[in-house]
C-alpha cells in the first residue's frame, strides 16, 4: 500500500508544479470578460485529473494508520 500511496504523492507533486508552473501564468492571458467561464472549466478539468490521485493518497494514508 505504501508504494500506491508513494505513486499517488509523486504524481500529484507533478500535477501540483505543472499548474504552478504552466497553467496559472496563463491565466493573465484570460480577458474579463471570459474569465469565469475559464476558470469554471478549468476547476472541472483539473478536478478529474486530480480526485483520483486524493482518494489514492486518503486510502493509502488511512491504511498505513489503522495497520
Amino acid at each position: 500500500m505504501t508504494y500506491l500511496g508513494a505513486f499517488s504523492a509523486t504524481a500529484m507533486a507533478g500535477i501540483i508544479w505543472y499548474v504552478q508552473l504552466v497553467h496559472y501564468p496563463l491565466f493573465a492571458h484570460v480577458g474579463a470578460d471570459t474569465w469565469f467561464i475559464y476558470h469554471a472549466d478549468h476547476e472541472r478539468r483539473t478536478g478529474w485529473v486530480v480526485a483520483p490521485l486524493m482518494v489514492v493518497e486518503l486510502g493509502s494514508a488511512a491504511a498505513i494508520v489503522i495497520v
